[in-house]
C-alpha cells in the first residue's frame, strides 16, 4: 500500500509542478509589465523591477496554490485514469477514500508551506520590495517642490509635511515606525514644539498611534515637557510616502494582522477590512485541501473518454469560479457588514464539503 501511496503522490506532484511553473511565469510577466511603468523614476531601474517581481513570487505562490493543486491533480492523476491505473487500483480493493490519503497528505504539507510563507517569508520579502519601490519617492532627483519633501540616509528617513520636519529612524516590517521626532517651527523659523516617540503604529489610512511620547513646548523663556503614554497623530507621512514605504496589511503575518485588529478596536476604529484580510489568509488552507481532494472524484468512473484538454478546461473553470467567489465574499462581508469569518471561509468550506461528499459517493458506487 505504501508503494501505491507513493505512486499516487508522485503522480499528483508531477502534474502540479508544471502547472505551478506556468502560472507563476504568466502572472510574473503581468507583474513585471506593471513595474516597468515606474522604471526610470528616481534610481528605480530594470534590475530593481526584476527584483521586486522576484520578491513577489511567494505571494503569487500562496494565491495560486489552490487552483494549482486542482489543475495539477486533474493533469497528473488524469494520466493514471487514462492508463486505467485508477480502475486497476479500485479492482484491487483500493477505495477512492484510500486513494485520497496520499493526496490529502501532500495537501497538508502544502498547507504547512503556506503557513510558513505567510508567517515568516512574505512579510520580510514584501518589506524589502517596498524599500526598493520607495527609491522613486525618496531619491533627491524625485523630490518635488512644496510642503512634502523627503531625504534618506541609511535607514533614517527625513520628511517635511504640513510645515513640520519629521525624522523617522527606521521603517519596520510590521507597519511600525521607530525613532520618531517631529519639529514644529513658527513663522520666524523658531522651534516651538518637539515631539519624540520611540515607536509609531499605523492604525488606519494615515492615522498613527505614537507610544511613550515626550512633547516639549518651547518659547524664549523656558521649555515645558510632558510625557504621554500614547498620542494619535494624523498625517505623519504623506499618502504617497505611506504607500511606498509601508507594506500593505495583506502582507502581514496572521499574528501581526490579528494584533493590528486588536489595536484598531482598542482605539474604537473600524477593523472590518483587517478582519477580512485575516480570515482570507486562514481560508487558503481550506481551499487548498478541498481543491486537492476534488480532483479524484472527477477522475473515477467513466473518465477515460474525457480528453486532457477538456479536463483541464473544467478544472480552470472551477478554479476561476472559486477565486472569484472568494474575492466577492470578502467584498460582501465589508459592504453588507456580514460576519467576516463565516463569509470569507464559506467558499473554502463549501469546496471541501463538496470534495468529501463526492469522494464518499464515488466510494459507495453512487
Amino acid at each position: 500500500m505504501k508503494k501505491i501511496d507513493r505512486y499516487i503522490g508522485l503522480s499528483f506532484l508531477a502534474g502540479c509542478i508544471p502547472v505551478l511553473l506556468l502560472l507563476l511565469s504568466l502572472f510574473s510577466l503581468l507583474a513585471l509589465s506593471a513595474e516597468l511603468e515606474d522604471v526610470g523614476e528616481g534610481s528605480y531601474l530594470l534590475p530593481d523591477a526584476l527584483l521586486v517581481v522576484a520578491l513577489g513570487l511567494p505571494v503569487l505562490l500562496v494565491d495560486l496554490l489552490p487552483v494549482t493543486v486542482l489543475l495539477g491533480g486533474l493533469l497528473g492523476l488524469g494520466a493514471l485514469a487514462n492508463n486505467l491505473e485508477l480502475i486497476s487500483m479500485r479492482a484491487a480493493a483500493v477505495s477512492p477514500l484510500r486513494m485520497a490519503v496520499p493526496v490529502g497528505s501532500l495537501a497538508v504539507l502544502l498547507i504547512a508551506l503556506v503557513i510558513l510563507l505567510q508567517s515568516l517569508v512574505i512579510p520580510q520579502v514584501e518589506f524589502y520590495a517596498a524599500q526598493l519601490r520607495s527609491k522613486t519617492l525618496i531619491e533627491p532627483s524625485s523630490i518635488e517642490s512644496g510642503e512634502e519633501r523627503a531625504a534618506v540616509r541609511d535607514n533614517e528617513f527625513w520628511t517635511r509635511n504640513q510645515g513640520q520636519f519629521i525624522r523617522i529612524g527606521q521603517v519596520l516590517p510590521d507597519r511600525r515606525l521607530a525613532g520618531i521626532e517631529i519639529y514644529q517651527f513658527d513663522a520666524r523659523g523658531m522651534l516651538v514644539t518637539m515631539v519624540q516617540a520611540p515607536v509609531a503604529e499605523l492604525l488606519q489610512d494615515n492615522t498613527w498611534m505614537l507610544r511613550q511620547v515626550s512633547e516639549t513646548q518651547l518659547d524664549n523663556a523656558h521649555s515645558d515637557t510632558r510625557l504621554k503614554e500614547s498620542l494619535v497623530w494624523d498625517g505623519l507621512l504623506s499618502e504617497e510616502q505611506t504607500h511606498a514605504l509601508i507594506t500593505p496589511a495583506s502582507s502581514l503575518a496572521p499574528v501581526d494582522l490579528w494584533r493590528s485588529i486588536q489595536r484598531l478596536e482598542r482605539n474604537a476604529m473600524n477593523s472590518s477590512r483587517h478582519r477580512i484580510l485575516f480570515w482570507r489568509q486562514l481560508s487558503v488552507p481550506l481551499g487548498l485541501l478541498g481543491m486537492a481532494l476534488l480532483a479524484l472524484p472527477f477522475l473515477l468512473g467513466s473518465v477515460r473518454s474525457v480528453p486532457v484538454g477538456q479536463r483541464i478546461a473544467l478544472g480552470g473553470v472551477i478554479g476561476i469560479g472559486y477565486y472569484l467567489v472568494q474575492q466577492i465574499s470578502g467584498h460582501l462581508a465589508g459592504i453588507l457588514q456580514w460576519n467576516a469569518a463565516l463569509t470569507v471561509l464559506a467558499p473554502g468550506l463549501l469546496i471541501l464539503c463538496i470534495a468529501l461528499l463526492s469522494l464518499r459517493r464515488v466510494s459507495q458506487g453512487l
